[in-house]
């Protein structure tokens, strides 16, 4: 058997490891079963269903996206009959989502992937040890999630806010150098 690296070993890694396989293995099987979404789009359709009406800015943030890039996703499912514009109740700049009735036979066969994909990765673990993981990743959650302390997501996208530190760290470096 092979030793598991310490860095491999580390909670961050197996999360976001563990997240990149199940994203991927949703990926394969949705084309196996021909769902005719990419994964980003199956997204907006389950958060959209999640809380119907919410404005796009709410989702992006929600998703972890660019405005721009969820824009681009909801002209899509909105092309394709999936998902309406309404205008706000109150705020007419601001635009709110809905699922059509064409996206709800495409959104159960999501789920249906999704529950397959969880059923695979869970695969082996008792029920008891599935609630107790749960549990303890909820709390990891919570310990992360105070308000107050975290940037908006808008700044710590990839390309964003994080990233500039870095850039100006290498720019320092040359110059020293």
């Amino acid at each position: 058997m092979q030793e598991i690296s310490p860095v491999r070993r580390t909670l961050g890694f197996l999360l976001r490891d563990t997240s990149r396989l199940m994203r991927r293995r949703f990926v394969q099987r949705s084309r196996e079963v021909g769902l005719p979404l990419n994964r980003s789009e199956a997204a907006v359709l389950v958060h959209v269903d999640r809380a119907p009406g919410q404005s796009q800015v709410q989702l992006a943030e929600q998703l972890d996206l660019e405005p721009i890039s969820l824009v681009r996703l909801i002209d899509s499912l909105q092309e394709a009959g999936l998902i309406e514009r309404r205008p706000h109740a109150r705020d007419r700049r601001i635009r709110t989502l809905w699922l059509t009735e064409a996206a709800r036979p495409i959104l159960a066969q999501v789920r249906a992937v999704a529950e397959e994909v969880l059923a695979q990765a869970l695969a082996g673990i008792p029920d008891a040890e599935r609630e107790a993981l749960l549990d303890l990743l909820e709390t990891v959650r919570g310990n992360l999630a105070v308000p107050g302390w975290l940037l908006p997501a808008s700044e710590v996208r990839d390309g964003g806010a994080a990233t500039r530190p870095a850039a100006v760290l290498r720019r320092k470096v040359v110059r020293a150098g």
